[in-house]
C-alpha cells in the first residue's frame, strides 16, 4: 500500500478555516463586467479589524488574479501566494499592519465562468446574462473575500455593465448613470450584515412584472427574460402572500428592503435565497395562468414560500458553519410548507409533505446515510449535504417536535430564537435552548437523538386482546434497507401517536406515548383496529405482527385520513422492497384500497407499481402485471376522462394525469395510447391545445409507441417553446425519455450531452431514463463512455445527479459494472454520494430479484 501522508496534507488544506483574528466589517465592491468577452475586473475596499499586528493576510480567492493590495494607503503588498487546495490567497506586506480597524484595498481580475457557480454566464439566442451563485463557498470565485458564513459584513456593490441591460442586486438601486464610454454604472444601497454566500447580483435583458406590495409595504417584482414577464404574475402574487404569512408567523418585519424574484436561463439548483434578490430556474417563476398545470402552480408557490422562509432562517439568522446547514434548509422546508398549506387550503398540501418523506426515508435507510446534523469539514462536504436528509428528514423531525410541543409553544420558541440572534450567527443548540425555555421541557435531549444520530427506527407492533383491551407491545430497532444488515444499539425517543377505533363506533381516538426504551406495552381499551402513526407525522417505519393487527386494520381502512393511507402504502412498500414483508401482503393491501379516489394515495400506489414495472417484471409476468394495472386504474379513469371539467377541483385535475400515465404506460391500454397520440398530434398541428393538467402525461403516453417523425416534432416543439413558454418546453423535453424504440433512446441519451439540453437539466433527465427497463441497456453505455469528457468536469451538484442516475441500474446484468464504475470514478467532492449510490445499487438489485420470484404468485391476489 503506498504511503498516505500526501493525502493527509491535502485533506488538511481542504479543511482549512480562516483565522478569527481578522474580521471583515464592510465591503465596498466595484465590478466591471465585460459580457462580450466574459471577463470581470474589480476593486474592493474591505474594512477589517485586526486583533493583533500582522505582516501577512490570508483570505479566500480562487481563479482570480490579485493585481494590487494595500492597507490604509500604507503597507503595500510585496507578493501573493495562492493555494488551490485551500482556495486561499496569502498577501504579504512590506511593513507590519497595526492592530485595530484597518482598510484593505484590492484590485483583481477574473472570468465570468461557464460553470454555473461563482460569477457565471448564461445565454439565450441573442441574449447574454451575468449572474452569481455563491452557496456554498463560491463567493471566492467572484471576488477575494472572507468566504465563511460566520464572517457577516455589510456590502456596498457597484456594477459597470453594458447599457440597455438591467442590473439587479440584493438591495434597491441607489443611483444609475451612463458613463462617457457608453456603459452604465449601477450602484446599490448597502446591505445589512449578511454572510458572503448571500451576496447576489445579475445583469441581463430582464423584463419585470408590475410591482406589487405586501400589506406591510414591501415591494415585490418578478424578473424574467424578454417576453415572459406576464407569465410571472402568479409567482409575484405567491411571493406577496407568502411574505405576509411569514411576517405574522415570525412577528419580525421582513428584514430587507424589497423582493426581486429573478428567473435566470441557466441555473444549477432550483432557487437560491439571496436576500432581496432570490434567483430561480425560469420555469419556477414563469407560468401562464391559462396554460400551466395545477402541479406547476403548486411547485411555484411552494418554492417561493421555501425561499422566503430563508429570509429569516439562513439570512437574518445564519448558521455558524456548514455543519448546521440543515437548520437553514429544514426550517425553510417545514415552515415554507406550513405557509403553502395555510394559504392554499383547497390543495390539502400536508399530504404532499407526507409524500415527500419517501425520499428521505429511502436515503436514511442506508448504512451509508448521514445524520441530519453532521460535521462538514469543508465546502466540498457541505455540497454533498444538499440532499433529502438535510431538507426533508430535518423538516419531518421539526414537524414531529412541533406536534409533540404544540404549535403555539413551538412558534414562541422560534420567535425567541430569531430575535436573539438577528443579524448574527447561531447553532442548532441555540435553537433547542430557545425551545427548552419556551416549553419548559428538555427538547434538546429529544431533538439531538433525532438530529445527531443516523437512521430512524422500525417500531414493531405485536397486539393481542385481553378482556376487551387490545394490548400492543411496541419494540424499536434501527431500520435498514439491507435485510442482511446487523442490529445496532441505537434507540430513539419516539413520539408515537396511535389512532384507533372502538367497537362501539363513534369518533376515533388517539393514544400518545414517548417510546424511549427498547420495548413498552400500551393498552387500547375497546380497540377494534389501530394505526400506529396518526396523521403520518412520525418519522419512523412500523411493522405489524403477521395476523392480528393487519386483519383488524382492514376494518378501519375507511376511517384513515388520506395522509395515513398514503403513509400506510409507502411504509408497507418499503417493508416489501427491503425484505421485511412479502409482495403478496402489499398486493392484498391494494385490494383493500380498491376504489381509492385521493390523488396523493393514488400517487403513492403508482410510485410502487412503477418501480415494480421498471425492475421486477419479467417477460413471463409482463402481461399479467399490465392486466393488474389496467383493472386497478381503469375504473378511476372512466370517471375522469381525458379532459378537465369546469367543476373539477385541484385534486381531480392533478389526479387525472397520474392515472393516464399508469394506464397508458404500464397498463398498455391501447385505447388510451391511441387517444393520447391523436391529442398530441392535434396539439402539435395547432388544432386543439392539450389540457395543461394532462399535457405532460399525454405527451409521455403518446411517445411510448412514437416513431422518429413524432420524436422530431417533439424536439421542434421544445425548441419553439424555449423562448416563449418554459412549461411547454419542459413537457416535451421530459417526454423525450418516454420514447421506447432503441434508436430513439440512443438519440435522447446522446442529446443530453449536446446544446439541445442545458447542463442544469442533464442529470435530471438521466435519472428517469435509467429507471426505464427498455432504456437502460441502450443509455448506460453512452453515459459511461462520455463520463470523463462530460460529467467529470461538471460542478458538484450536476455531477451528483449523474452519480444518482447510475444508481438506478439495479439490474443483475448491469449492477456489478455500475458499482465498479462508480468506485473507480470516486473523487473527494462526491465520496458520500458514491457510497450511498453503491449501497443503493446492491440493495435494490437484490430486491428486484427477490420480488421477481414472488411476483407471479402475488398477482393472483384479486383486484
Amino acid at each position: 500500500m503506498p504511503p498516505t501522508w500526501g493525502a493527509d496534507v491535502a485533506d488538511d488544506k481542504r479543511n482549512f478555516r480562516l483565522s478569527k483574528s481578522v474580521r471583515p466589517i464592510r465591503y465596498e465592491l466595484h465590478f466591471e463586467l465585460d459580457l462580450d468577452n466574459w471577463r470581470s475586473r474589480g476593486r474592493e475596499r474591505i474594512t477589517l479589524t485586526f486583533a493583533a499586528p500582522a505582516r501577512d493576510l490570508t483570505l479566500h480567492a480562487v481563479d482570480l488574479v490579485i493585481e494590487h493590495a494595500a492597507i490604509d494607503h500604507g503597507p503595500k503588498m510585496r507578493d501573493t501566494s495562492y493555494d488551490p487546495e485551500s482556495q486561499t490567497a496569502t498577501l504579504r506586506f512590506d511593513n507590519e499592519i497595526p492592530a485595530g480597524e484597518r482598510t484593505l484595498d484590492l484590485e483583481w481580475s477574473g472570468e465570468i465562468r461557464e460553470a454555473l457557480r461563482g460569477l457565471y454566464r448564461s445565454t439565450r439566442p441573442g441574449e447574454r446574462y451575468a449572474a452569481t451563485q455563491f452557496e456554498a463557498a463560491d463567493t471566492r470565485r467572484a471576488f477575494p473575500s472572507f468566504d465563511e458564513p460566520e464572517f457577516k459584513a455589510r456590502f456596498a456593490v457597484e456594477l459597470v455593465h453594458p447599457a440597455g441591460l438591467t442590473a439587479i442586486g440584493n438591495m434597491p438601486i441607489e443611483r444609475s448613470a451612463r458613463l462617457p464610454d457608453g456603459r452604465q454604472v449601477t450602484r446599490f444601497v448597502e446591505t445589512p450584515p449578511i454572510s458572503p454566500y448571500l451576496v447576489a447580483f445579475t445583469v441581463g435583458p430582464y423584463e419585470s412584472t408590475e410591482e406589487a406590495r405586501t400589506p406591510s409595504g414591501v415591494p415585490v417584482r418578478v424578473w424574467l427574460p424578454p417576453g415572459l414577464a406576464q407569465q410571472g404574475l402568479y409567482a409575484r402574487d405567491a411571493h406577496v402572500r407568502s411574505l405576509s404569512y411569514l411576517e405574522k408567523y415570525t412577528a419580525i418585519p421582513y428584514p430587507y428592503a424589497k423582493v426581486d424574484a429573478i428567473g435566470i436561463p441557466d441555473f444549477e439548483a432550483g432557487a437560491m435565497e439571496n436576500p432581496g434578490a432570490i434567483t430561480y430556474r425560469t420555469r419556477l417563476l414563469a407560468a401562464d395562468r391559462k396554460t400551466a398545470s395545477i402541479g406547476t402552480f403548486k411547485g411555484i408557490f411552494s418554492t417561493a414560500a421555501h425561499e422566503l422562509t430563508h429570509m429569516w432562517w439562513g439570512d437574518l439568522v445564519t448558521m455558524k458553519w456548514w455543519t448546521d446547514l440543515w437548520l437553514n434548509e429544514s426550517f425553510a422546508s417545514f415552515v415554507g410548507e406550513k405557509a403553502t398549506a395555510a394559504l392554499n387550503p383547497d390543495w390539502g398540501f400536508w399530504r404532499d409533505f407526507v409524500a415527500q418523506n419517501a425520499g428521505a426515508f429511502n436515503l436514511d435507510a442506508l448504512a451509508s446515510t448521514h445524520p441530519v446534523s453532521v460535521e462538514a469539514k469543508n465546502a466540498e462536504e457541505a455540497s454533498e449535504r444538499f440532499d433529502a436528509i438535510t431538507y426533508t428528514k430535518g423538516a419531518a423531525v421539526l414537524r414531529m417536535i412541533e406536534g409533540y410541543l404544540g404549535e403555539d409553544v413551538f412558534r414562541e420558541g422560534v420567535r425567541a430564537y430569531l430575535n436573539r440572534y438577528a443579524e448574527a450567527n447561531a447553532s442548532a443548540d441555540d435553537f433547542w435552548r430557545a425551545l427548552d425555555q419556551a416549553s419548559g421541557q428538555d427538547v434538546t435531549a429529544i431533538a439531538n437523538a433525532w438530529i445527531k444520530e443516523p437512521g430512524h427506527p422500525l417500531v414493531q407492533c405485536d397486539a393481542r386482546e385481553v378482556d376487551g383491551v387490545t394490548l400492543v407491545t411496541l419494540s424499536q430497532s434501527r431500520y435498514f434497507s439491507d435485510p442482511q444488515a446487523g442490529p445496532t444499539t441505537q434507540r430513539w425517543p419516539v413520539p408515537l401517536v396511535i389512532k384507533y377505533g372502538t367497537a362501539g363506533g363513534g369518533p376515533t381516538r388517539e393514544r400518545r406515548i414517548l417510546l424511549t426504551a427498547e420495548r413498552d406495552v400500551v393498552s387500547l381499551p375497546g380497540a377494534r383496529w389501530y394505526y400506529p402513526n396518526s396523521g403520518g407525522r412520525g418519522f419512523y417505519r412500523f411493522r405489524f405482527d403477521d395476523d392480528f393487527s393487519p386483519q383488524r386494520l382492514d376494518q378501519g381502512i375507511g376511517e384513515l385520513s388520506a395522509e395515513e393511507r398514503l403513509n400506510l402504502i409507502d411504509n408497507l412498500w418499503a417493508l416489501t422492497r427491503h425484505g421485511k414483508s412479502r409482495l403478496a401482503t402489499f398486493m392484498h393491501r391494494l385490494e383493500t384500497l380498491r376504489g381509492e379516489q385521493d390523488r396523493a394515495v393514488i400517487s403513492a400506489i403508482s410510485d410502487a407499481l412503477r418501480w415494480i414495472a421498471g425492475y421486477v417484471v419479467r417477460d413471463a409476468t409482463d402481461a399479467a402485471f399490465r392486466r393488474f394495472v389496467d383493472e386497478l386504474y381503469r375504473p378511476i379513469f372512466e370517471q375522469l376522462g381525458f379532459a378537465t371539467r369546469e367543476n373539477d377541483d385541484p385534486d381531480t385535475r392533478e389526479k387525472r394525469g397520474r392515472v393516464l400515465v399508469m394506464l397508458g404506460t404500464h397498463g398498455n391500454a391501447r385505447d388510451v395510447r391511441a387517444e393520447a397520440a391523436r391529442r398530441v398530434r392535434a396539439h402539435l398541428d395547432g388544432v386543439a391545445r392539450l389540457d395543461p393538467d394532462v399535457a405532460g402525461a399525454t405527451a409521455a403516453v403518446a411517445a411510448a409507441e412514437g416513431d422518429e417523425a413524432l420524436y422530431d416534432r417533439y424536439v421542434r416543439r421544445m425548441k419553439e417553446a424555449a423562448a416563449s413558454d418554459p412549461q411547454e418546453e419542459a413537457r416535451f423535453r421530459h417526454a423525450l425519455i418516454s420514447f421506447e424504440r432503441p434508436e430513439l433512446v440512443r438519440r435522447t441519451t446522446e442529446a443530453i450531452f449536446t446544446d439541445l439540453i442545458r447542463p442544469m437539466e442533464r442529470g435530471l433527465m438521466a435519472i428517469p431514463l435509467l429507471q426505464q427497463r427498455y432504456a437502460r441497456p441502450v443509455a448506460w453505455p453512452i453515459i459511461r463512455d462520455l463520463w470523463d469528457e462530460q460529467v467529470a468536469p461538471a460542478e458538484p451538484l450536476l455531477k451528483h445527479r449523474f452519480v444518482n442516475a447510475v444508481s438506478q441500474l439495479a439490474d443483475q446484468e448491469l449492477a456489478d459494472e455500475a458499482i465498479a464504475f462508480l468506485e473507480a470514478k470516486r473523487t473527494p467532492d462526491m465520496t458520500e454520494v458514491v457510497a450511498q449510490s453503491v449501497e443503493r445499487l446492491r440493495v435494490n438489485t437484490a430486491a428486484a430479484q427477490r420480488l421477481a420470484d414472488e411476483l407471479e404468485d402475488a398477482l393472483k391476489v384479486p383486484v
